[in-house]
């Protein structure tokens, strides 16, 4: 299991996705919702990123006597109604997840509503909502915390770098804020086998032609429980996402420049530089509310880890039976984005074994341990591929080099 703070789970991804959103009147909880329950999860913010707008659909089933099951819904009818007349049909790209077409963006003032039919012909739409305005990030800075608020397996905290940014709040006019961010940590170790060997067949030379990549081999003269680890051919970074819920509303605060908001503290496991984008979001008044409730329910009592005492309603509903609780919520936000290098220049206490050691709980075991044991598959490499993905890149991340 991994140990690194920053989830990985399905089951987050799961909570991440009933994050992004709130209702026009939060449900109170149904405690009976919390067992045997088989619930609609709804998952998306549409944004005016340049980026594909996603949808995701699922079912979600809990019981006492065991975890949280997950599965796709697949197979269904989607579309997002642009300002009430202009109907925009979605492509299911993924098990569940359904995209807009390549060149769709959100738009400030627009309006937007998710409507979906399920294979089986029940039909949901999500109240309508309003596309606001977000002020720039004017400046994004971090600052070392000898005593961030992670602790290691003996009590002891983890050094952190917390983040913050600056704004302008706007004059006149009620605003609700979300932040969300993603990290870049360089990576030096890219694949576990455990029983088996690495082994990859180069076309030409290293790192002058393609690869034809075969991974892990299983190899039966090794033990079943031995783990193997490789290092990576070259650069790579493992890219972790917030799992905390950082909101504001500017209630109190209305048209003040707000100096050295804090929205994330990074615990530092190794003293090489690492990224942060942080996406700064403008939330309706009503998503501020939703999320307001879950990280009063949630964060505040465990962590985004664990589940909710029962599921939150969002602002999509069975047109058919109103009475039917589905979770999740379809939003749409204006973002500003910011990257900033973490430096770790600042860096002057704290025990750091790596971000190998943080994820897995141990250090890494190279092949090359083995005495006397020699590869049954001719030569096996001394190194892996980093695989691109959702939480691994091998591409240089904007902004790294400033």
């Amino acid at each position: 299991m991994h140990k690194f703070f920053f989830s990985r789970s399905i089951r987050w991804c799961v909570l991440l996705g009933i994050l992004i959103g709130c209702q026009q009147c939060i449900d109170a909880y149904d405690p009976s919702l919390s067992l045997n329950a088989n619930l609609v999860v709804v998952s998306s913010i549409i944004t005016d990123l340049n980026e594909t707008q996603t949808v995701s659909l699922s079912r979600s089933r809990s019981s006492a006597d065991s975890a949280n099951v997950s599965t796709p819904i697949q197979r269904a009818s989607v579309s997002i109604v642009v300002n009430g007349t202009t109907p925009i049909s979605l492509l299911e790209t993924q098990p569940g997840v359904y995209s807009c077409p390549a060149d769709f963006r959100g738009k400030t003032g627009n309006t937007y509503q998710l409507r979906f039919q399920t294979q089986e012909g029940v039909s949901y739409e999500s109240s309508v909502e309003t596309m606001a305005s977000v002020p720039a990030i004017l400046k994004t800075y971090d600052q070392f915390n000898p005593q961030g608020p992670k602790k290691t397996a003996n009590g002891t905290n983890v050094p952190a770098n917390d983040i913050y940014v600056d704004f302008q709040d706007p004059v006149g006019e009620r605003n609700f804020y979300l932040w969300r961010w993603r990290l870049y940590e360089q990576q030096v170790w890219c694949a576990t086998c455990q029983q088996g060997r690495y082994v990859v067949v180069d076309v030409g030379p290293v790192g002058s032609g393609p690869l034809d990549v075969l991974g892990c081999v299983r190899d039966t003269t090794l033990s079943s429980t031995l783990l193997l680890d490789y290092p990576c051919r070259g650069l790579c970074w493992d890219i972790f996402y917030n799992t905390d819920v950082t909101i504001f509303s500017d209630v109190y605060t209305n048209g003040q420049t707000q100096i050295g908001h804090k929205i994330a503290s990074i615990p530092i496991y190794q003293r090489d530089p690492a990224l942060i984008v942080v996406e700064q979001l403008a939330l309706s008044a009503n998503a501020y509310r939703y999320y307001k409730l879950f990280a009063d329910q949630v964060q505040n009592t465990g962590t985004l880890a664990d589940s909710p005492p029962a599921p939150i309603s969002g602002n999509v509903k069975n047109t058919a039976n109103s009475s039917e609780n589905v979770v999740g919520y379809f939003s749409a936000a204006s973002v500003a984005a910011s990257s900033h290098k973490i430096n770790r220049q600042d860096v002057t206490t704290g025990i750091f074994q790596g971000l190998f050691y943080a994820i897995n709980g141990r250090t890494p075991r190279l092949e090359s341990s083995l005495p006397g044991n020699p590869s049954p598959f001719g030569t096996s490499s001394a190194s892996s591929v980093c695989v691109p993905g959702r939480t691994r890149t091998d591409q240089l991340p904007p902004g790294w080099n400033q």
